[in-house]
């Protein structure tokens, strides 16, 4: 099976390495890969601006990397909320006119994690993202519950308890995106499967693991990770805790941009323009 690891200290540095493992594989294409990144909010400003411009050189020009940000976190209407709750409630006042949007007809990834449509079929949809916040709020004093926080991908738990001496109900601190109920189309959205967060004790940081049933990665994954390192750093503000690592899992990823185009991102990156002399 073709896979690989990479690690690195940034978001650019760690999609090019993913993309430069991929050039290296037949078909440029790759099973179970992982791409784990030290501060998920990193770039590098050279690698970000060439990448926007071959983006949108593009006879059919892609979303900017800020729109495919925003599907998954509203990077700027987070910064006007005083708290999760407000946020939460000012987007699902904004959710129904966003879907309207075409690209948006079956959700956007943050509504899933803020309004995930309940499996008991209640009135009220799920905010996962609550669910987080609430339970790692409580349990993070308890050192011995450090990894709750990672559990399975069925469904999102109905029941609002959360206790210490019932550390199995750890699935509410999931956030699952796919309901098996709506997404039944193959190459549908979502193709984020859930997020995964946990606390480390050691550092009093939050880490998020998230899983990708396929990732293309000139077209999504850039902004993906970004979007995902903005969903980590929410998370942490709203509990007090810092923003740790994000590791993203990809059942399949692909390399869907030309060598040229590839290069030139090298190049971006490798020499930069003197100070005052770049366009």
């Amino acid at each position: 099976m073709q896979t690989f690891t990479v690690d690195a200290p940034d978001i650019s540095r760690a999609w090019l390495a993913a993309c430069e493992q991929l050039t290296k594989l037949p078909g440029t294409r790759a099973f179970h890969t992982v791409v784990r990144i030290a501060q998920p909010l990193r770039e590098d400003p050279q690698l970000r601006s060439e990448l926007d411009r071959l983006r949108s050189a593009r006879t059919m020009p892609l979303y900017p990397i800020d729109t495919v940000v925003n599907t998954l976190f509203p990077v700027g209407l987070a910064q006007t909320c005083q708290n999760h709750e407000e946020l939460a409630e000012r987007y699902r006042a904004l959710y129904p006119s966003l879907r309207k949007v075409r690209r948006n007809a079956h959700g956007t990834y943050f509504g899933r994690l803020i309004a995930y449509p309940d499996a008991r079929n209640k009135s009220e949809p799920v905010d996962q993202i609550a669910r987080v916040i609430s339970r790692m709020d409580k349990l993070r004093t308890t050192a011995k519950w450090s990894a709750v926080y990672e559990a399975g991908t069925a469904h999102v738990l109905d029941s609002e308890a959360v206790t210490e001496e019932e550390p199995d109900t750890a699935k509410d601190a999931e956030a699952v995106v796919r309901a098996a109920a709506l997404d039944t189309q193959p190459r549908d959205f979502p193709c984020l499967s859930h997020c995964s967060f946990q606390f480390d004790t050691a550092t009093g940081s939050v880490h998020l693991v998230a899983y990708y049933r396929s990732h293309y990665m000139f077209d999504r994954a850039y902004g993906n990770y970004l979007a995902l390192g903005h969903l980590c750093a929410w998370v942490a503000q709203q509990t007090g805790l810092k923003p740790g690592t994000l590791t993203v899992i990809a059942g399949s990823a692909r390399l869907d941009c030309t060598k040229t185009e590839l290069r030139r991102i090298q190049d971006a990156v490798a020499h930069p323009p003197l100070f005052g002399l770049g366009e």
